[in-house]
């Protein structure tokens, strides 16, 4: 006969606490998304199960599954909002759990991305296994198909750099070490994506994703055209898609700076005597400095 009340003696992890820095990570990242345009939620809650999950095959103690989920809900708080993970949140092991997020977070006043890497390798290797496994949660997460703006070098760069920290963390977790390995050996490097067009109206402005500033100079034209469409609710791209053969773009007039200069300068956006923005600016200058990759 089957008990009617059922009574829990353990659970796998803290409901509390992967509550508590959930509701922390979601404050910090406020409306931030995805490369896909996904809310952030969507990363860190699946970054957090893939330590879940790996707990089947590789059991740890129940505090360091805690300091594992919450350094996994908490990973990129330090890096990519303004706030910072410290004892204002108030869980068990909150001290373990700042350190785990701190080795986690790229000092970014190092020069280069490779430097960046191979600092906050170096400080994780300091951590206990249970904060270093969630670097591997991450980067399984992310081996998802590349963001279509990508191009084939961004993407090199990105399995390289899973190899790298594979290396580094693999004796964290013998399964994610070897579901990292496994999303590396099928990670798709090569696409049939030589061209990314933005879409005017009746227009276009067409990128070499082989330049060597192309992904500087997409990023600064998709965050102006955001940007101004929310600040201005003026409209500069409607779209944009990749595409193999510039000639594919070519029933369109294609159109380079000038036209965002002329666009924005119609609501005097870039006109200093009547008004600045700094942001535009800083835009503009990186779509300037790469000018080179508009076809």
């Amino acid at each position: 006969m089957r008990e009617k009340n059922l009574k829990i003696t353990t659970e796998l992890f803290s409901i509390r606490v992967y509550k508590e820095a959930l509701a922390f990570a979601l404050r910090a990242h406020k409306e931030q998304k995805t490369p896909e345009g996904l809310p952030y939620s969507f990363h860190i809650v699946s970054v957090a199960t893939e330590v879940v999950n790996s707990l089947l095959q590789h059991p740890i103690s129940y505090d360091e599954v805690n300091i594992a989920i919450a350094c996994a809900l908490l990973h990129d708080v330090n890096e990519d909002t303004d706030t910072r993970v410290t004892s204002e949140l108030n869980i068990p092991n909150i001290e373990a759990i700042i350190a785990g997020v701190g080795a986690l977070t790229k000092d970014t006043t190092l020069v280069t991305k490779q430097e960046q890497m191979q600092d906050s390798l170096e400080r994780l290797k300091e951590q206990p296994k249970c904060v270093q496994m969630v670097k591997l949660a991450d980067r399984i997460t992310n081996l998802a198909p590349a963001p279509k703006f990508w191009n084939k070098a961004k993407r090199q760069d990105y399995v390289d750099e899973a190899k790298q920290i594979l290396d580094a963390l693999k004796d964290s977790n013998e399964y994610l070490a070897k579901k990292l390995q496994d999303k590396i050996d099928t990670y798709a490097v090569d696409g049939n994506d030589d061209f990314l067009v933005f879409y005017t109206q009746n227009a276009v402005i067409v990128l070499d994703k082989s330049h060597p500033k192309y992904l500087k100079t997409f990023k600064a034209i998709n965050r102006l055209n955001s940007y101004v469409m929310k600040q201005y609710e003026l409209k500069l791209f409607e779209k944009y898609q990749n595409i193999k053969s510039v000639d594919k773009a070519n029933e369109y007039e294609k159109v380079g700076v000038s036209y965002v200069v002329q666009v924005l300068n119609s609501k005097n956006l870039l006109d200093l005597n009547t008004q600045t923005d700094e942001k535009i600016d800083k835009y503009i200058s990186t779509i300037l400095d790469g000018e080179g990759c508009i076809v």
